[in-house]
């Protein structure tokens, strides 16, 4: 079942969208305040934010951000304000789609189920793979942080994506020398170098944790 996290501050709208997407399958997380919004949506990590722009006390654009660099999660913004400059900057924030109030809940649904099939359908004709702002397609060996390609070497491509496959399980440093072809006189530093490397490049030396110097595994 796919989840839906919905930050809104009116909580007649809140509430009627609960009941609406939930007759409609879809797992809801509700909210009413900006407070812990950003962190309590990457706990949860839904299929895609319905964000209300006029939330009291803290920038809509700065959530909207926030939520964006750390996960590629699709967000439709929702608002009474309606002016083109409202849509340009909520699109310039990352958003991906924009819902004026008052609206209508079957048109808000065909949109959630339009931008969820666009991302169904690209995983599966690229064979992409995610990790929060890390997206790796398969089929083009392209590298993408936050949305931008990244220039990896085969070597380094190989590891990345054996670590994200692995998940939370551990990569053993032997497992990686069986993906790359140096002598055993190299092999050590040569990890240590490609490591480095894929911390640098995906711009978080927490992403990717050292276990005893021997093992890798995804901080998640």
């Amino acid at each position: 079942m796919e989840k839906i996290y919905i930050v809104e501050d009116n909580f007649g709208i809140l509430k009627s969208l609960e009941l609406y997407l939930q007759n409609s399958w879809y797992e809801v997380f509700i909210q009413d305040t900006w407070l812990n919004a950003v962190e309590n949506i990457l706990e949860k990590k839904p299929d895609l934010v319905i964000l209300d722009i006029n939330l009291p006390w803290k920038n809509w654009i700065d959530i909207c951000k926030e939520i964006r660099v750390k996960q590629n999660i699709p967000i439709i913004m929702l608002t009474a304000r309606n002016t083109e400059n409202d849509k340009l900057e909520a699109f310039s924030s990352w958003a991906d789609d924009y819902m004026a109030k008052p609206f209508s809940p079957k048109e808000l649904l065909a949109r959630i189920k339009s931008i969820l099939k666009r991302i169904e359908v690209k995983e599966v004709k690229w064979n992409i793979i995610k990790f929060d702002n890390i997206e790796i397609n398969i089929d083009k060996m392209k590298v993408y942080i936050w949305w931008q390609e990244e220039f990896f070497t085969k070597n380094e491509f190989d590891i990345l994506k054996k670590i994200i496959e692995a998940s939370w399980k551990i990569v053993h440093r032997q497992e990686i020398m069986d993906l790359i072809w140096y002598s055993e006189y190299l092999f050590d530093r040569t990890i240590d170098t490609h490591i480095k490397n894929i911390r640098k490049k995906i711009r978080n030396k927490d992403v990717i944790l050292t276990v005893r110097w021997e093992w890798y595994r995804l901080n998640n």
